[in-house]
């Protein structure tokens, strides 16, 4: 029986390459090639795509570059949820999405996406320390990249985060259909970058005077010292840093040293003459 299951099997698939004009196929193959090859000469390395660490070597395609690709051939996406969870007594919530891409009304190709807030990015927040009533022995303790230290715990607003993980899957399954269209997972791998996204925005927005100080810089002549060893030796560095960084961590950071620089020099009062000791006074300062 199993012998005969082969049989037909190998039937069917010797029919179907009888059925094929090789030239055609060979045609389609270097029309395939030629498009792949016109989006990577129409991309921005860095905006439309970018090899993310720990990815591998193959570039991943962002969002900005799948709307491009959309827009230069005339592609439309729609969406359609294929399933939703909103538990916001349990704090659990969970979007499985389809992207269709669309061509003058016919679809061209589909793509799935999901993200769910059991993820571990949105599960978790990065602290400074351990909130009362949490036993810090069962907290995760993290050294970031600026070599602060941070504490992770369960995300207590996790409903705030609802569009944020409603958007990623429609990004997620925006991705993978653009993916599709003429083999591009040759070329781009998923959409990985929102990790780092999310990860970076998360730090930004917990930076305060107490954590900015302590930021190390992992780059040029400061390589390995703090900004706040920074500021007290060469301040105008911390003033560059802020207006030409490209890192929104170091520019808040440094934003919140310069603003608390400046904040102390306007509460330092003015010297007045009595203040000065007998042997100034009366003289030029």
């Amino acid at each position: 029986m199993e012998n005969q299951l082969e049989i037909v099997k190998n039937n069917q698939v010797t029919s179907l390459i009888d059925s094929v004009d090789i030239s055609t196929i060979q045609g389609t193959m270097q029309k395939i090639a030629t498009f792949q090859a016109v989006i990577q000469k129409n991309l921005k390395d860095g905006h439309d795509f970018g090899v993310v660490a720990g990815a591998g070597s193959k570039p991943t395609l962002l969002k900005p570059g799948g709307e491009k690709i959309c827009m230069m051939f005339g592609l439309n996406p729609e969406y359609e949820f294929l399933e939703r969870t909103e538990d916001y007594k349990d704090g659990f919530f969970a979007y499985n999405i389809k992207c269709t891409l669309y061509r003058n009304g016919n679809p061209v190709s589909q793509g799935v996406g999901n993200c769910n807030s059991m993820e571990k990015k949105y599960r978790y927040i990065n602290v400074d320390a351990v909130p009362d009533g949490i036993d810090p022995s069962t907290v995760e303790k993290v050294t970031t990249r600026y070599g602060t230290v941070k504490y992770k715990i369960p995300n207590p607003h996790i409903a705030d985060l609802v569009n944020t993980i409603l958007k990623m899957a429609k990004k997620r399954a925006f991705i993978d259909a653009v993916l599709q269209v003429a083999s591009l997972s040759d070329v781009f791998t998923q959409d990985l970058e929102e990790m780092q996204e999310f990860l970076q925005q998360e730090h930004v927005q917990n930076i305060d005077e107490n954590s900015a100080g302590n930021i190390k810089i992992n780059f040029g002549k400061n390589k390995g010292k703090t900004l706040g060893q920074i500021m007290k030796e060469t301040p105008d560095y911390i003033d560059w840093l802020m207006k030409n960084s490209k890192d929104p961590v170091i520019q808040k950071a440094c934003k919140i040293l310069v603003d608390k620089g400046l904040s102390k020099k306007e509460d330092t009062p003015e010297t007045k003459e009595e203040d000065l000791p007998p042997f100034l006074q009366d003289q030029e300062v």
